[in-house]
């Protein structure tokens, strides 16, 4: 044992329970041989033996019940017991090292998750390093939206384009930019509010991840297999295609490359989904509260949600079955430019689509969304994100400029503004959002102080 730290190492402690299992099994087998010398020979049965007939007189044979040997009684609550403190021993190391990347509790465990009913998480990739408590910064990088069913045990990831036009309800008024820059004007709440009224859809929790660690997650797996749809050369990788074990280093190599894509961003989606799936199926298939460790181990302060650190054993203990199923979608936009920056526009099928979609495996009713970017988008005299992808502003409003324009959701006649030069949609998008080539070094303005933004759809869903 280690001067420096009197407490038992697991390696320790495993070996003396082992060691104290295998002394009780041999003293009670011992006893058992022992007993079993003692009693009666026991009745062999004749092969030639004939049911006798039934005269009247019959009485029923007495019923001899088997008896488990104490021997095996014992061993079985040794096992259960080791299980127990090794669990115990594990759930402490785990505590401690969640504390700083879950939510502190409040000691009561969630209804919802002791039901087991469906849960939703928005889980979302930053270009920061470190997070900080406020989860403020950067950019959104990628964002899937998670649902996790125990009762029909599936786990459902949507991917949603970081590029989404969406309005920003500010202190100055509306803010219509790209959805990847809500987290850097109000943290992951404002990203999680922005989702919930672009979708409606109930989000139960958040998690916002450095892209960085997704090497250590992979490593922590032992690595990944990725079935890569076409072959491309990135940071001095040869990526195959077809399949492939993938290391850490490579495989967030094999996330982030976007431009050489055919589907573009899409592309890069599906990329991550895979991942992502691979680590799910790793973990299931260890399935051990040891293998929850090491990724924890790896994780480090690279995570941060807003779930409970008191409702971690519930949410495994209730949900880790749907690991069993997970499927994949992606929410399709279209095409558009505003005053010479390219966007994505969710049209209100799509919308429609994906909330369906997502409801459904939350066990909710559909519904027609109804909000400010179906408004706007049926308000367009001339778009269609094909050969129309000039996006007009509802209002007078114009990109990235909290306050402008009267607040309406509908384009009307004296919407549309003049379009900026290319170098002055370069200068405000530069100032605004990250390095477009995903994971680099980011550049972006310190946000204002913003109201706190309450969803068009707030209320049941």
């Amino acid at each position: 044992m280690d001067n420096n730290n009197r407490r038992e190492s697991r390696e320790e402690y495993r070996k003396r329970m082992e060691e104290r299992i295998q002394k009780q099994v041999n003293e009670n087998r011992q006893r058992e041989q022992e007993e079993q010398a003692e009693e009666p020979p026991r009745y062999q049965p004749d092969n030639n033996y004939q049911e006798p007939q039934d005269d009247g007189n019959f009485e029923p044979p007495v019923k001899h019940h088997y008896r488990m040997p104490n021997w095996m009684r014992t061993l079985i609550w040794l096992l259960i017991i080791l299980v127990a403190l090794g669990g115990f021993y594990e759930y402490h190391k785990i505590h401690s090292a969640a504390t700083g990347m879950f939510a502190n509790g409040d000691g009561k465990i969630s209804k919802k998750l002791q039901r087991g009913d469906p849960v939703s998480v928005l889980a979302m990739g930053t270009d920061v390093g470190a997070l900080n408590r406020g989860n403020k910064g950067g950019n959104t990088d990628s964002m899937e939206l998670f649902t996790i069913n125990p009762k029909t045990q599936t786990i459902t990831m949507t991917s949603i384009p970081r590029d989404i036009l969406v309005r920003v309800n500010t202190s100055d008024g509306p803010d219509y930019v790209k959805l990847n820059a809500a987290y850097s004007i109000g943290g992951a709440k404002q990203s999680e509010k922005q989702v919930e009224e672009l979708l409606g859809v109930p989000i139960d929790y958040y998690a916002v991840i450095n892209m960085g660690v997704l090497e250590k997650v992979v490593n922590s797996v032992g690595g990944v297999e990725v079935d890569n749809p076409f072959a491309f050369d990135y940071e001095g990788h040869h990526f195959k295609k077809g399949k492939q074990h993938l290391n850490g280093t490579n495989a967030l190599k094999y996330s982030r490359m976007r431009y050489d894509d055919p589907n573009n961003d899409y592309g890069r989606q599906r990329r991550q989904q895979q991942i992502l799936q691979n680590v799910i199926q790793k973990f299931k298939t260890s399935g051990s509260i040891s293998a929850a460790n090491k990724i924890l181990d790896a994780v480090g302060d690279g995570v941060k949600t807003d779930i409970p650190i008191d409702d971690i054993a519930t949410l495994y203990g209730n949900y880790h079955g749907a690991m069993n199923h997970v499927k994949t979608y992606h929410f399709q936009g279209q095409n558009a430019t505003i005053e010479g920056v390219s966007f994505q526009i969710a049209s209100p099928k799509e919308i429609n689509r994906v909330s369906k979609l997502v409801r459904k495996q939350l066990g909710l009713k559909p519904k027609t969304i109804v909000n400010h970017e179906t408004k706007m988008y049926k308000s367009q005299p001339n778009f269609d994100g094909y050969t129309n992808t000039d996006f007009i502003l509802p209002g007078g409003a114009s990109y990235n400029d909290p306050g402008s324009g009267d607040g309406s959701d509908y384009v009307t006649s004296h919407s549309k503004r003049e379009a900026s030069t290319d170098e002055d949609s370069t200068e405000r998008e530069s100032s605004t959002y990250s390095s477009r080539s995903g994971y680099g070094t980011s550049s972006y303005q310190e946000p204002r102080t913003y109201r706190r933004y309450t969803p068009a759809t707030t209320g049941t869903y």
